[in-house]
Formats: structure tokens, sequence, C-alpha cells
């Protein structure tokens, strides 16, 4: 039985941070002190962690078993001591947050200051990313996602859900004609997101009113894997994209766009905010969800 799971602790600091210098600097205590733990581990467990060299530290095989382990345990017990300290102070520090790129800066960014001003002692780290991030590994505290989630070991708690059509410019109507059906898009330029694509080729699920989705063939005439850098292809006419309507209401409101195939509606894109499992639920997390969802209210 393992003494003292503070040695545990001081173990799993070291592998991450990559060395005893970085660990005793990040926990506050000696270096002598740090190395000492982790040796006093080993013959507790008695195996060896940690391979040392004048250069680097790595993980023995037993060693890579042991963190692989253990590393929860410190996650659970560093994210119970910060909630315990957060609701005796309310919400505040630092909230570590990833967003789709062009939903980052044109829906969530303009909502921050309103945020600030009701949270001002919460401090914001965004990051932008076209690729769902690991939260653990990335120490993330809430991840806003848009479209499915297949992980199941994600807790998520939807937003909002976007309605979506498809929208062109007049001029390229006025060049290529409308489509009369979902039949004719093979014969239009389309601008689409990676995620578009399946087996059988490229496809936009549509319906009208309350049938259910059918995939319908389309031919792209540029790919992107996020809406902003097709908006504005769009606008300049180069061919029809199935985008969410929110995004396009401005555009269309000014006449820049005009809806095709009203009748028609693609697949609804829910917003989620996604937190890790391990993570505990704190006050800096809830109170940006609950904000969220009173803004997309």
């Amino acid at each position: 039985m393992i003494r003292d799971l503070n040695d545990t602790l001081v173990f799993v600091r070291v592998v991450r941070l990559g060395s005893f210098t970085a660990a005793a600097h990040a926990l506050q205590i000696p270096k002598t002190t740090v190395s000492r733990r982790v040796r006093e581990l080993e013959q507790a467990i008695g195996v060896q962690l940690l391979r040392r060299t004048t250069r680097q530290l790595s993980l023995t095989e037993a060693g890579a078993v042991y963190y692989e382990q253990c590393r929860t345990i410190a996650d659970t017990l560093e994210h119970a001591e910060r909630a315990v300290h957060q609701l005796r102070d309310g919400p505040r520090g630092w909230l570590r947050v990833t967003v789709p790129f062009s939903f980052g800066a044109h829906w969530f960014a303009p909502m921050l200051a309103g945020f600030r001003r009701a949270y001002p002692e919460i401090r914001l780290e965004i990051l932008a990313s076209h690729v769902p991030l690991d939260l653990v590994a990335e120490e993330i505290d809430v991840a806003l996602r848009l479209g499915s989630l297949p992980d199941s070991s994600l807790i998520a708690r939807r937003l909002a859900s976007f309605p979506t059509g498809i929208f062109a410019a007049p001029d390229y109507l006025a060049r290529h004609g409308q489509p009369a059906s979902p039949e004719e898009l093979l014969q239009h330029q389309t601008l689409i997101l990676h995620q578009a694509r399946r087996d059988v080729g490229y496809v936009w699920p549509l319906r009208r009113g309350g049938a259910r989705l059918k995939d319908y063939r389309v031919e792209p005439s540029i790919l992107a894997n996020d809406p902003a850098l097709l908006h504005d292809s769009l606008l300049a006419g180069e061919g029809l994209s199935l985008a969410m309507e929110q995004s396009m209401d401005a555009d269309v409101r000014a006449g820049r766009l005009v809806r095709v195939l009203p009748e028609w509606t693609g697949p609804p894109q829910d917003l989620n905010a996604v937190t890790a499992r391990e993570h505990l639920p704190s006050p800096k997390v809830t109170a940006l969800i609950d904000y969220l969802k009173a803004r997309m209210a």
C-alpha cells in the first residue's frame, strides 16, 4: 500500500512538466524533496517508474502504466480543490474555452464584454480550433461545439439549435438560374464544408416539412473547413451554400443573398457546451453556460 498519496501527485506533476526542476517550481517545494518523494514512491510499489539521465527523464513501461492510471486521480483532486475554492469565493479565476474559429469570431467574441461585466473575477483564455481538442490533455474547462457529438466520454449541454438552408447571391442565380428541386443541385456549383462528405461523395441532407432527411448529391467547386472561408465566395456569386439561417440573415435582409429552395431545410446545427467527465462542475463553467443559454434564447 502506498504510504502517501502526495508522492503519487508529485510523480504525476514531474511527468507532465518533464523534469524535477519544473515540478519543484510548480509545487513550490525544493527539487530534492521532489526527487525524494518519487524515489520513495518507487520503493513503496517496488518498481522503477522513471529513467533518469543527465539530459532528460523518461517513463519505464511500468511508469507509463502507473501514470495513465493515476493522472485522472490527480485531475479529479485538482478540480475538486478548485471547485471548493470557487464555491467559497464565487466564480473566479482562469476559464479555458475552445470554440470553432468562425463561431468564436462572429458569435462568441461579441458576447464576451457582457460576460466579463457580469463576472469580472473570471479571466478567459480562448482557443479557436477547427479540430476538436482533447479537453483533459489540454486542460480545457469547456468546449463550444456545433453539430453531432460522437464522443460519449463527454458531457454535453445543448445551448441552442440553429436551422439551416440553402443560399446564393442574386448574381449567381441570374447567371445559372434557380434549382427547382434538390435533384437539380448536382447541376450547380456548391460551396461545401468538409463534414458534408459521405462514402458516396458529397451530399447535403435536406427535407421538406416534417419528412425525414434525405441525402442529395452535390458537386463542390470550393471546399473549406470553416464557414467563414466560404462567405466571401458566396457573396461573390461562386455558388450555392448550405448554412445556418442566422448567419445569413443580415445578408438576406440587405439583398446580398437569396434563400434557394426555401421550402427545403438542412439538418439543424446544435450548439453544445461540452465538458469532460473527469472535470467536476465549477461555478465559473456554470456561469458561462448559463450566460450563453440566456443570450442564445
